[in-house]
């Protein structure tokens, strides 16, 4: 599965960097997250436990976020049986705030569930 979609936020890049990289804000930004658990932080990037639901069904992923130059680039990376791939966010000023892209490539699971929900999953990432 891959996506690639931006927005333009009307508010100031550290602000917006501030807001997109505070865990607190990723359970109200993303409706499908249900749960986020702090595992550990290292010289790597932080570890986080997330639990989503999504048509019914809930998954458990583990992801590893790194901010790897502030007020530009982040990257959560999932590498566990459930789901394999990363999210690229890059933030840029414009003229009137903040441009945020995203850019994400997964590799789902291989039961037929997983493989019957990718659709939707993409189509959930694409809006």
């Amino acid at each position: 599965m891959k996506f690639d979609n931006e927005i333009e936020i009307e508010a100031p890049i550290e602000y917006v960097f501030a807001w997109g990289t505070t865990p607190d804000n990723w359970l109200r930004a993303t409706p499908a997250l249900i749960d986020l658990e702090l595992i550990e932080e290292t010289d790597e990037g932080t570890h986080y436990r997330n639990t989503m639901k999504l048509l019914g069904r809930t998954t458990t992923n583990d992801e590893l976020f790194i901010i790897n130059e502030e007020n530009f680039e982040t990257v959560s990376v999932f590498d566990d049986e459930n789901l394999k791939g990363e999210m690229r966010y890059t933030y840029t000023e414009t003229e009137t705030g903040t441009m945020i892209r995203v850019h994400g490539e997964f590799e789902a699971g291989s039961s037929l569930f997983e493989r019957a929900i990718q659709p939707v999953v993409t189509r959930y990432f694409n809006r």
